[in-house]
């Protein structure tokens, strides 16, 4: 009894997390392409910071600490391919360290 109780409780709560994340991603829309860009940036520092306790700041120097995040990520998707999305966070690191350049030749500019 306790284990087709316990099975029936994961069946809903996966079925009501899929149903928030569809949500979700259906009201996440973008004006711009630069507007994604900047998302996915964000999504870099949030990586870094939450998943390898790194700051990432928008200088030049924090592509350094981009380098060594990617190299990590490489070497734990060669062990274990199923357990990283590398194109979303290559994508998003890509992203962070294209906001950094273009920070850099507006500052450039003034």
């Amino acid at each position: 009894m306790k284990t087709s109780v316990l099975v029936a409780l994961v069946v809903v709560i996966l079925v009501f997390g899929f149903y928030l994340r569809a949500k979700y991603e259906k009201t996440r829309q973008f004006k711009t392409v630069g507007e994604f860009t900047q998302w996915l940036a964000t999504e870099a520092v949030k990586d870094a910071q939450e998943n390898n306790h790194v700051s990432l700041d928008y200088t030049p120097q924090s592509i350094q600490k981009v380098e060594q995040i990617l190299g990590d990520l490489h070497d734990r998707y060669v062990k274990k391919h199923a357990s990283i999305s590398a194109s979303g966070l290559g994508s998003a690191y890509g992203a962070y360290i294209g906001e950094v350049i273009r920070a850099g030749s507006e500052m450039g500019e003034r």
